[in-house]
């Protein structure tokens, strides 16, 4: 027993349990029954895993465990998105048991009178599904609903954070606060409206309007010189930019100038283009984003350097000692290496696991069928449809995501019903990023798909043949944003895959790359790339992985070889 007096006792810090004391209290419940003790043991060992470390060292904090797995893909777990959602359910389970931690599972509360009255008044299914975890909080602690307040919704948001896994309590404020706005008037009882929350983050650019007239009329002419509207004009630029780029370039521009304000200069001391890159305000604007990316590697920073460059020399009018000395500056910042970037390569890790990729090749058609089979006719089967037609096209032909979102019928997809007949999807030079010209043959099934949403699905939805493969209910074409967002979200959902349009470009260079090593210049025409070194320094990383599992498996045979002779 500890002595009162014992200095070891007096004011140390209480220590936090582990997944591990989870497990050893479990044991000692011997009103569980033998196989509900080893279902639960079982949902803290795999969750431990998934974390990546030994239960004994993973603090048992239901908020940092909920972030980490909130970031987990599960096709890169190797499981189902439904099994992860039975194993965080069983993991609180085990967590309540266990008695360590409070562990908060609204859906077991039976709703009080009160709330239940309410919500029958409320006819909405959005009222029900909205505050039914709210309601059943409330009612669980003697709330009524006429008793609700700003402080109600913030306890129960904080019991959320901190007794249960959920996704984003952020959401769930947001959304809570909002339906109880609504409810309250609608509602013919006395309730009162609470302050629904904002979670946007500050801006971190400098307010537009803020900037001196004379700079943002700078701005303007440049980038309208950039755009090439006046082919004829005598200082035309050589060749026009794409309208993505020179959107970009003003993004870069905003960044840049923001950058230098917050060094201390003034807005009004950036009157031009000119005075944005003037060898001491580069350097100011080099330092403040060297700072900001805490001295790592950032390609953003570096495209940023070059466009000032070319800001000075082609608009500024620099002599070349001010070029040579802003070139110098801007080969200080380090330079990041060639190859994919981290968020790419982790894109790609989901799959090592060659169900992943099975899963996501499979999606298309499985989708397919759920359309086929669906009564509705209305935006969500559309939008079903579509986000099975652009994976299906992009893991067969790797375009990029503005590509894609212009698809359009007899324009870029030329479908053939007719029996041998070679359908095609075709995109001229002039709408290519590197103004070269792409084109697959389509693969009848997927042809098959494309014919049937232009003729059959579509139409029972919008009235009419679309003209464009993306478009909404109305008929009017689909943004690119809104596009991959759909692809984005639907694989998420459905798949547990987390994967951009535009790094399906990546996964077709793996499987390419892990069928034919070495194979850069079947790669490059596949994507697209104006060169094959530009393949080669994406993808180097993809291809040394497999020269590395072939030098493994030499290692292998020789290991498992009998010896071929005596030795002496």
């Amino acid at each position: 027993m500890t002595s009162e007096n014992d200095p070891m006792s007096r004011g140390s810090p209480a220590i936090t349990p582990t997944l591990g004391d989870v497990l050893t209290s479990l044991e000692t419940r011997e009103d569980l029954s033998e196989m509900r003790r080893r279902d639960l043991r079982s949902a803290i060992k795999r969750v431990a895993a998934l974390l990546g470390d030994a239960p004994e060292r993973i603090p048992l904090e239901l908020p940092a465990i909920s972030a980490k797995l909130v970031k987990l893909s599960p096709a890169a777990a190797g499981v189902s998105p439904k099994t992860l959602h039975n194993l965080r359910s069983h993991f609180l389970a085990a967590v309540k048991e266990s008695g360590l931690h409070s562990a908060h599972r609204s859906a077991r509360v039976p709703l009080s009178p009160a709330w239940q009255a309410l919500l029958q008044e409320l006819s909405t299914r959005r009222a029900h599904l909205g505050l039914s975890r709210f309601a059943r909080y409330a009612g669980e602690r003697g709330i009524a609903p006429s008793g609700v307040d700003d402080s109600t919704i913030e306890a129960f948001i904080a019991t959320v954070r901190a007794e249960t896994l959920h996704r984003k309590p952020n959401d769930l404020h947001r959304k809570v606060a909002q339906i109880w706005n609504e409810a309250a008037e609608c509602s013919s009882r006395a309730l009162q409206s609470v302050q629904v929350p904002s979670f946007k983050h500050p801006p971190q650019r400098v307010d537009w309007s803020t900037l001196s007239d004379s700079f943002r009329a700078d701005v303007d002419r440049y980038l309208k010189w950039c755009l090439g509207t006046d082919m004829f004009a005598t200082d035309a630029r050589r060749r026009a930019m794409a309208p993505r780029t020179v959107h970009l370039r003003r993004d870069q521009i905003h960044a840049a100038v923001t950058a230098l304000i917050e060094t201390g200069v003034p807005p009004a001391g950036v009157a031009s283009l000119a005075d944005l890159v003037a060898p001491e305000n580069l350097k100011r604007i080099l330092r403040r984003r060297y700072e900001m990316s805490a001295g790592k590697e950032n390609v953003f920073n570096n495209d940023l350097a070059r466009s000032l460059i070319q800001i000075a020399y082609q608009w500024a009018k620099v002599d070349e000692a001010t070029g040579a000395e802003l070139r110098r500056l801007v080969n200080k910042l380090p330079t990041p290496a060639p190859g994919l970037t981290r968020k790419n390569t982790d894109a790609l890790r989901q799959f090592d696991d060659p169900q992943a990729l099975h899963r996501l090749v499979r999606f298309p058609h499985r989708v397919w069928a759920e359309v086929k089979k669906s009564p509705r006719h209305d935006r969500y089967t559309l939008a079903k449809a579509q986000v099975a037609l652009a994976v299906g096209i992009l893991c067969y032909m790797p375009i990029r995501s503005q590509n894609l979102a212009a698809l359009a019928f007899d324009a870029h997809l030329f479908l053939k019903d007719a029996p041998g007949a070679v359908s095609s999807l075709e995109l001229p030079a002039s709408e290519v990023k590197n103004k070269i010209p792409m084109a697959f043959d389509i693969p009848p099934r997927l042809a098959k798909m494309l014919i049937e949403y232009r003729n059959d699905i579509a139409p029972k939805i919008i009235g009419r043949r679309p003209d464009s493969l993306f478009v909404n209910a109305d008929g009017a074409r689909k943004h690119q944003a809104t596009v991959s967002h759909l692809i984005s979200r639907y694989l998420k959902k459905h798949e547990g895959i987390l994967l951009s349009p535009h790094q399906f470009r990546h996964v077709n260079a793996m499987v390419m790359l892990n069928h034919s090593p070495g194979n850069f210049e079947g790669v490059r025409q596949l994507l697209g790339h104006s060169s094959v070194q530009t393949t080669a320094a994406f993808y180097a990383g993809i291809d040394s992985r497999r020269a590395a599992r072939h030098h493994q498996a030499l290692i292998d045979a020789i290991l498992n070889a009998p010896p071929s002779g005596r030795r002496r």
